[in-house]
């Protein structure tokens, strides 16, 4: 059987398991290449019909709080090996996504975690115009992403892209070249959270998501909302934005950029959101 073909196979099956029954599905880590193409995985869900699922970085602070709403799958990123080995095998049903700024890192994490066995779906490739990410792979956008897929093609994973909003406003021509390699996106929209939440917020995330889907309509999109750096993160205000595009996205990402000055208050405003959305105290 021809080689590419068979992990083309792998991808759709694979696919077809994040995005429809992740309660019920098994452990892809080790376990993709026994599945036939076409096999059914778990119980199929109507995503319409569910709560727009969430999900956050892993770290330390946020691994507790992941932990205690398991059942409810979302997507979870961990920046590093080491903290996916812990807490990735408890999260059974996720979007567990092993993130990397840089072409070289995503390789070499993949590279660890098949080593290591450890479970995950996807390859985050999240691509700035900073240091952590080589000048020559934010020049060339769509050859970049098109590196990214074959990485994550090589390991039978799922591709997430997660660029810059920056980058992307000065290269909006690349968006649909760019998702139509990618299974996943996820999209900033802190710029629009100048705006309350409301109409206009919804409208310009509403614009960017018909840009991604442009080259993939098929593409599956979390909006990342950020806990802002200029202010006491506030779970009623995440909330309020959340509910203004939770009818068009499949699912809101919490994004947070004031750990070192805002510790202690974070996880305790992470939690209320989930506690919130998942039906535990509300807070509206």
């Amino acid at each position: 059987m021809d080689v590419k073909v068979t992990a083309a196979a792998r991808i759709v099956v694979l696919f077809a398991c994040v995005f429809h029954g992740l309660c019920h599905a098994q452990d892809t880590s080790s376990r993709t290449a026994e599945n036939k193409p076409g096999e059914r995985i778990g119980a199929r869900q109507d995503l319409s019909k569910r709560t727009c699922p969430i999900g956050t970085g892993l770290r330390e602070e946020t691994a507790p709080i992941l932990l205690k709403y398991k059942e409810h799958p979302g997507m979870v990123m961990s920046p590093t090996t080491e903290l996916a080995a812990q807490v990735f095998p408890k999260l059974k049903g996720w979007v567990r996504v092993l993130g990397s700024p840089s072409l070289d890192g995503l390789r070499q994490k993949a590279q660890k975690a098949r080593d290591e066995r450890i479970p995950y779906e996807a390859l985050g490739y999240g691509l700035e115009t900073g240091k952590s990410t080589p000048e020559l792979e934010w020049h060339d956008l769509v050859g970049s992403t098109q590196q990214a897929r074959d990485i994550a093609q090589q390991f039978h994973k799922l591709l997430l892209m997660g660029p810059g909003f920056r980058l992307m406003s000065q290269n909006t021509d690349k968006y649909a070249p760019m998702s139509a390699l990618s299974e996943l996106w996820v999209f900033q929209t802190q710029r629009f959270q100048i705006d309350p939440p409301g109409d206009k917020y919804r409208q310009n995330v509403a614009a960017v998501l018909k840009q991604i889907r442009a080259g993939n309509p098929k593409i599956k999109i979390w909006a990342q909302i950020t806990l802002p750096p200029d202010r006491e993160p506030n779970a009623e205000e995440w909330l309020a934005y959340h509910r203004c595009i939770a009818d068009l996205v499949d699912g809101t990402y919490v994004g947070a950029y004031t750990w070192r000055t805002e510790g202690e208050q974070l996880p305790k405003v992470i939690e209320a959101i989930f506690a919130d959305v998942y039906g535990g105290s509300k807070l509206h």
